[in-house]
């Protein structure tokens, strides 16, 4: 802690006096976003860089570029160049965007996805760094968690809703922690377009063989156009989805998804501030390792549990440390 306040206060003064010139002599931040991704996380990301004391147009400039969930990037990358950032953080979580980044003269700390542009000693081997998707075996954690909240009924398999293009849960890693838990897997559908998706929901929702529906999220409609997950995707999946699934992430939990074995992407935000913070400073990017994210909130949505017919176990409801009874964040329970 020490250190972070030691190396906002050096970053704040080596900044400030920029700010001398006036906001054009300010070093500046490109934040990439997703079209239509959860305002939460950009908010959050933010966040992180304020805790890392970098204030906009104050001792900072943070520049927004929307990217689209699916194209060509050329355009974006042609304005990222023009911008001409000292860095750019990554909230997108596409991996499409990554590799359009990659080898550009500009450090890159991204939130997700940073697995393919680090060595095995989490050392970045271009101009890439930032936080794993996950903690290490988290999927299987998560599958050994919805264990507990809703077990598999005996003869019981799963079905798996992937999207290729989204590498946030790789199917392979879905596959292995299945396997490691002796859990039959039914299927592993192509759910890339909503779509298919829904399709694939409808289908298994009434198979009395099929116990949970892990899905990835799908990231376009049959028509190429983007997919809104806040007021398309969540409502949909509410209303529709019959089966137990868990996510790695809170704010899907709140959304309606019945529980989440999750990072904390507020304390992502932060560790994606101080990355920022230390390249700002003169640190070279190749110098900076990539992180596991730092905590893991356990998430239940009761709501959703009472349409699913489930009661949670006392144990379970001790395990967790946020507790939603709506779909709103209003009615919360924050375990500290």
């Amino acid at each position: 802690m020490k250190r972070i306040v030691m190396m906002s206060i050096a970053l704040v003064a080596l900044l400030g006096a920029a700010n001398v010139g006036g906001a054009a002599d300010l070093k500046k931040v490109v934040v990439l976003d997703m079209q239509n991704l959860n305002p939460l996380i950009f908010d959050q990301m933010l966040n992180g860089l304020t805790q890392a004391g970098l204030t906009d147009q104050q001792n900072v400039r943070i520049e927004k570029i929307v990217v689209p969930s699916q194209g060509d990037l050329t355009q974006v990358v042609a304005q990222i160049q023009e911008s001409a950032p000292s860095a750019i953080l990554d909230v997108s979580g596409l991996s499409d965007v990554l590799v359009a980044l990659k080898g550009l003269p500009i450090p890159v700390i991204t939130r997700v996805n940073v697995e393919p542009f680090v060595g095995e000693d989490g050392m970045p081997t271009s101009n890439i760094t930032g936080t794993y998707t996950t903690l290490q075996d988290m999927v299987f954690n998560s599958y050994k968690f919805l264990q507990k909240v809703a077990p598999l009924k005996p003869g019981q398999q799963v079905v798996f809703l992937d999207n290729p293009k989204f590498s946030i849960l790789p199917k392979e890693r879905v596959i292995d922690a299945l396997q490691r838990l002796q859990i039959p897997l039914k299927a592993v559908v192509n759910a890339e377009v909503f779509e298919d998706w829904q399709q694939a929901i409808l289908q298994y929702n009434d198979d009395p063989e099929v116990g949970w529906i892990l899905r990835s999220s799908p990231t376009r409609k049959r028509d190429g156009s983007a997919l809104n997950v806040i007021t398309e995707l969540y409502p949909w999946q509410r209303e529709h989805l019959k089966k137990p699934t868990v996510s790695y992430w809170e704010f899907p939990v709140q959304a309606g998804t019945l529980c989440a074995f999750g990072i904390d992407t507020a304390e992502v935000g932060m560790q994606c501030g101080r990355m920022v913070a230390r390249v700002l400073q003169g640190e070279e990017i190749n110098t900076i390792k990539a992180e596991y994210p730092g905590k893991v909130n356990i998430a239940l949505n009761r709501k959703t549990a009472t349409n699913l017919g489930i009661v949670f176990p006392m144990d379970v409801l001790n395990l967790a440390n946020v507790i939603y009874d709506d779909y709103e964040g209003k009615q919360v329970i924050r375990k500290k």
